[in-house]
């Protein structure tokens, strides 16, 4: 029964497949901001260095066709702090569609998202992503993640307030998609070298072919400090955000790990900020 499930989850890709190179591809509908998980700085983050300071994060739920909550609002983001939004998604979309976030009180930056190349192009469509604010103004901002189309989509938002960069600024970023048979892991590394002391951040996420209780990731992988986890491999696309400061100049790269022996897409963005 669970094979069956996933096969029927490949295929309501089918009519949207039609669409791809003949249709023209409208913005997303409106999305709503309501409910917002709120999410202040926490008493316990470290107090000095380039860290992240508060992170929340919220779900897509395959056959549900929202999320819950709708959004995620940052509470105090102060002055100097930073907003990255990451995203590991399965985009039921046609080719053309966005897959962009939003903030309602400023404009996200790409830094990578695969969504473009991906929904309506790629079997399975699983598509990661990193934006960021480096200059947010002051004040609570509320993200709105993206448009996944139909019940078939799912996915889990994260978002990081980030305190202490010195230059505002991404360094280095890189990603990496890998498609297969039995795939036990995937890598992703800059694609320039990091100073010691810069944030790097990453995020992971996979889809499988036999749906299971739970994913099996490496949690964390070793040298990172854990963000966030979906470990929902029945439901959705298992992910997980973690971060570090970079211990040492020259690439930043990390592999994760998992139990689950049926992954056949896994995806991982990554980015360094100074």
């Amino acid at each position: 029964m669970p094979v069956m499930r996933r096969l029927r989850r490949i295929l309501c890709l089918g009519p949207l497949s039609i669409l791809v190179g003949c249709a023209r591809c409208d913005a997303p509908p409106p999305r709503p901001c309501q409910p917002t998980l709120r999410v202040a700085p926490d008493p316990g983050a470290p107090a000095s260095g380039r860290r992240v300071v508060a992170v929340g994060q919220i779900a897509q739920t395959w056959h549900v066709g929202a999320w819950a909550p709708a959004a995620i609002t940052l509470a105090e983001v102060a002055p100097g702090d930073a907003i990255v939004v990451l995203a590991a998604c399965w985009g039921d979309l046609p080719a053309g569609s966005s897959t962009e976030p939003a903030d309602d009180q400023g404009a996200l930056r790409r830094v990578l998202d695969q969504g473009a190349g991906t929904v309506g192009r790629k079997k399975p469509p699983v598509f990661v992503q990193l934006y960021v604010e480096l200059d947010p103004a002051p004040g609570p901002h509320t993200i709105i993640p993206p448009y996944l189309g139909g019940p078939a989509g799912d996915g889990t938002l994260y978002v990081a307030q980030v305190r202490g960069l010195t230059e505002r600024r991404v360094v280095a970023s890189g990603d990496s998609w890998v498609r297969g048979s039995r795939l036990p892991e995937i890598a992703v590394a800059t694609d320039r070298p990091a100073e010691a002391g810069d944030l790097v951040i990453a995020l992971a996420g996979y889809d499988n072919v036999d749906q299971r209780d739970h994913s099996g990731f490496s949690h964390p992988p070793v040298g990172w400090i854990p963000l966030g986890l979906n470990d929902d491999a029945a439901n959705n696309v298992p992910s997980e955000l973690c971060y570090r400061a970079a211990p040492a100049p020259g690439g930043q790269a990390l592999t994760w790990t998992w139990t689950d022996p049926s992954v056949n897409v896994a995806a991982a963005v990554i980015a360094a900020l100074r």
